[in-house]
């Protein structure tokens, strides 16, 4: 199975993963970029110097490899 799952979320000021959403994507791939998400870590925004919370989407795009062993 191939696609894409985009995901809305948002980047709390310690750079965690905070309420993410399927927003579209293959409902078959939904449960395994929900879960690859949490796992992000990203650095916090920052306005004025300060890390601030912000949202976003982002795509996780799953491909089959076709090379066998």
């Amino acid at each position: 199975m191939t696609g894409t799952v985009v995901i809305g979320l948002d980047i709390g000021v310690r750079g965690n993963v905070l309420h993410p959403v399927v927003i579209s994507g293959p409902a078959s791939l939904q449960r395994a970029a929900l879960d690859a998400i949490r796992e992000y870590k990203y650095r916090p925004y920052t306005l004025n110097g300060k890390p601030v919370q912000v949202e976003t989407t982002v795509s996780v795009p799953f491909t089959l490899n076709d090379a066998c062993p």
